[in-house]
């Protein structure tokens, strides 16, 4: 019976592998598009955007395992049906029930792995991928500096006569700020790069090959003492450099808000903690809903084998295609059903009890009893009589012969 298990479980999860790893990519792929765009506009470095996305498998994960589940003990079933190795093991002794071992243990190894990502990793990747787009976003350097027009970030100019094709090298560069304290620093360089320290820093620029000019005035204080009336005069310091560094602005140098402000960046025990002391912005039937909205489609995950198995049996070829397509509408119905109830629930209008959980118990209503529907029936009878009913109703009108009755002798030709 062990090796029957591995059996039907390499049956499971081939197309279960498959379809998680397709639709992550499908999920990705326009995700890093928009990313290329923000972060080859902003000059930075090509493996952020990998990082970036990194941090939004937690959330594609959380909607692919479901359907992937779904998918696989689907097809997984639909193949030991085509072949005429469920008759075999119906031959044998083996019921339905003990067959679906493999699949209920595959969906509760998968309800842990989807109550961790959903509960905890979601929350932090969220917050993470938010802040590194606001770090990317805030470090633009480049869309406002053009070659040869004289550009201000906080109270720092700029003149740049080369930009390099690159886009991140300069040639013949010009930096002046004037400080508070009345300090006016002048920055010359033959060349200079244009990098990043870290993500979350702002974009540091690398000089080479130049001379800075330091020149601080006289307090008001120093003039007046003054012993011949001559004012002083100010300060002047120059250094002559190989290399010096920069930052860009220093407005931005702020770091992003702390996890929090969103009740999606919550953990699972934190939304409970904080249902009836949430954040300022965020109401309490918004935390309320989100971890109900959260257990649910986590407890919905066990319950997909019971859905799967039965649409997986059906006699012919066109059935099972019903039973796919019957199976995936059904989800995104359920999924829908499931997402405008938390949004009604955190206007407050309902509780979640009526919005979240009673379309969860007619969902695995549904699902049960066509589970036990498919397990006490005689197998090979077909799931959709009614489907039956139809096609044979359309091939009696179509047929003529079929309402004629048997041939006499005299009328046979």
């Amino acid at each position: 019976m062990i090796l029957l298990d591995f059996y039907i479980l390499k049956q499971i999860l081939r197309p279960l592998v498959i379809a998680m790893v397709m639709a992550l990519i499908v999920f990705l792929i326009e995700r890093m598009l928009r990313l290329l765009d923000l972060v080859l506009g902003s000059n930075g470095p090509l493996n952020i955007v990998f990082e970036i996305l990194a941090y939004l498998v937690p959330h594609y994960m959380g909607l692919a395992l479901p359907i992937s589940l779904f998918l696989g003990v689907l097809i997984g079933f639909s193949r030991l049906r085509r072949d005429g190795e469920l008759e075999a093991m119906h031959a044998a002794s083996i019921g339905l029930r003990r067959l679906a071992r493999p699949a209920h243990t595959t969906a509760w190894v998968l309800t842990i792995v989807a109550a961790i990502t959903i509960g905890y990793l979601q929350p932090y990747g969220r917050y993470a991928y938010q802040s590194m787009v606001f770090a990317i976003s805030n470090a633009s350097f480049h869309a406002f500096l053009r070659a040869g027009v004289f550009a201000q970030a906080d109270g720092t100019s700029f003149l740049i006569e080369e930009i390099r094709p690159d886009g991140v090298g300069f040639g013949k560069v010009f930096i002046h700020e004037q400080t508070e304290d009345g300090e006016s620093i002048a920055i010359t360089a033959r060349g200079g790069r244009l990098g990043y320290d870290t993500v979350e820093s702002l974009p540091m620029l690398r000089l080479a090959d130049g001379v800075r000019l330091q020149i601080k005035r006289p307090e008001p204080g120093e003039a007046a003492d003054a012993a011949d009336g001559e004012p002083p005069l100010p300060s002047i310091t120059v250094l002559r450099f190989d290399e010096l560094r920069t930052d860009l602005g220093h407005e931005a140098t702020d770091l992003f808000r702390p996890r929090g402000k969103d009740e999606r960046e919550f953990t699972l025990w934190e939304l409970w903690q904080r249902r009836f002391d949430p954040p300022p912005d965020v109401r309490s039937s918004d935390m309320i809903a989100e971890f109900h909205g959260r257990v649910v489609h986590i407890l919905s995950v066990p319950l997909l084998p019971f859905l799967a198995i039965p649409l997986a049996l059906g006699r012919r070829r066109s059935e099972r295609s019903v039973g796919i397509a019957l199976g995936l509408a059904l989800l995104v119905v359920y999924n829908q059903v499931l997402d405008f109830g938390e949004n009604v629930t955190e206007t407050g209008a309902i509780d979640p009890w009526l919005g979240l959980w009673t379309p969860y118990l007619a969902f695995a209503f549904i699902s049960l009893f066509l589970f036990h529907r498919a397990t006490t029936q005689v197998p090979g009878t077909s799931l959709f009589p009614l489907l039956d009913r139809f096609k044979n109703g359309s091939r009696s009108d179509e047929s003529p012969l079929a309402t004629a009755g048997p041939a006499t002798a005299e009328e046979k030709p």
